[in-house]
């Protein structure tokens, strides 16, 4: 494309003055696809998808934040702690990651536009795009990633340049730009957490630990290794929960007792722990192996009926799995972590301890306990607060009933 003499050529955009009114009329020209799209109840919107540079969009656009001066305006101030350097941040992303913003910019144009097709594709038209210069891109997507432009720009001068996706539409009122934002920004669901810890697993095997870790942080480092661990519990055939914990997109079965990101989520929470945070896949796979084995041992009609009870769903699953540490310090303490000793120390459950300060862990917990039909509330909450308190009366428990067997070993002859 020539440059005008009475104009300027920006990678792709020809800027021209009109001098027909003794005035000066800037306009920006661009190259763009026009894409007529239309829904059922007969409405139609045309949307114009071009390239802009970062700092032209950044001399060009608006928000419309509601305040109670404008309460016509839709768009809230940006969240600053999303603009921060730290792990998920949109700066961070553009300096130390990725840097790449595959979905477009969308700004809204609230006059006249022309536009001159050049070639017709068929689904769209490849053309022309005219703006005013004195017309305002209004912002309606893409806020953070501006505004991490704009702080990107400022520790490096090359991001100027910096080449944006931007669609451009011309709704008929500010009412419906309105819509537009709230369609694609409260109706849009974002990745399911399953999935998302599969895409975590999926990290860490491509690119290792420690990129992992400088993606996503010590949480999502966690998270990808743990669902390392719960394909090897469900994949072992001497594991049991062999075939019992039904995987993201997985049609369910009746085998299916669980769904593997509850999981993930639960072991990431033993990861936590220094002793298990740098441990081998492998080797606390065989360990958490033993442990449900244990328990299998201890409570078999939950493994045989595990609709019945809740020990192989959400309550059951945390709370041993927050438990497992304590087990697993006191069989270390002894010299020996296996099947048989753990299932020693989580025996300690079944044993009465009259001085617990809850009456539901007073008695022996049996199966009885983790029934859904009999069980006390607290076994069968869902809630992340109870769940946690569970764990800690269990534990209490194990201390108690430790502290009676040594004072009957001290009395015995």
């Amino acid at each position: 494309m020539p440059i005008h003499k009475n104009g300027l050529m920006l990678k792709g955009f020809q800027f021209y003055r009109d001098f027909s009114r003794n005035n000066c009329l800037g306009i920006m020209r661009v190259k763009a696809f026009k894409i007529r799209q239309w829904s059922g109840s007969g409405n139609v919107v045309d949307l114009y998808v071009t390239t802009m540079r970062c700092d032209e969009l950044l001399k060009r656009y608006a928000i419309d934040r509601w305040t109670p001066e404008n309460p016509r305006g839709y768009q809230r101030m940006p969240d600053e702690s999303r603009l921060t350097g730290r792990i998920g941040s949109p700066v961070r992303y553009i300096l130390r990651e990725l840097g790449c913003f595959p979905t477009s910019i969308l700004v809204s144009v609230r006059g006249e536009i022309s536009f001159k097709p050049l070639e017709d594709l068929g689904w769209c038209q490849l053309g022309e795009l005219e703006i005013p210069d004195d017309e305002t891109l209004w912002l309606i997507d893409g806020q953070h990633r501006v505004e991490a432009l704009k702080r990107a720009v400022m520790k490096d001068e090359r991001f100027r340049s910096y080449p944006l996706i931007v669609s451009i539409m011309a709704p008929k009122s500010v009412f419906e730009e309105m819509l537009y934002f709230y369609v694609v920004n409260k109706r849009q669901r974002s990745v399911p957490t399953d999935l998302a810890y599969r895409h975590l697993q999926r990290m860490l095997a491509e690119r290792g630990v420690k990129w992992l870790y400088e993606f996503e942080g010590v949480r999502g480092l966690r998270a990808g290794i743990a669902a390392e661990v719960v394909d090897y519990l469900n994949e072992r055939p001497d594991s049991p929960w062999y075939g019992r914990i039904r995987r993201v997109g997985e049609e369910a079965s009746p085998r299916h007792v669980i769904k593997d990101g509850t999981m993930v989520k639960s072991i990431s929470i033993i990861l936590k722990e220094k002793t298990f945070e740098g441990m081998d896949v492998k080797e606390l796979g065989t360990l958490l192996i033993a442990y449900w084995n244990a328990l299998k041992d201890l409570y078999p009609e939950a493994f045989q009926e595990p609709k019945r009870y809740m020990l192989l769903k959400t309550p059951g699953v945390f709370s041993m799995h927050m438990l497992f540490p304590t087990v697993y310090a006191r069989c270390a303490v002894r010299g020996i972590v296996t099947s048989a000793s753990m299932r020693n120390v989580l025996r300690l459950l079944q044993v009465e301890t009259p001085d617990h300060p809850q009456a539901e862990f007073r008695e022996p917990i049996t199966s009885k306990f983790w029934s859904r039909e009999h069980g006390p509330a607290i076994a069968l909450s869902t809630n992340l607060k109870m769940i946690r308190e569970l764990y800690m009366n269990m534990a209490l428990k194990i201390r108690l009933a430790e502290a009676t067997s040594s004072r009957a070993s001290r009395r015995s002859p």
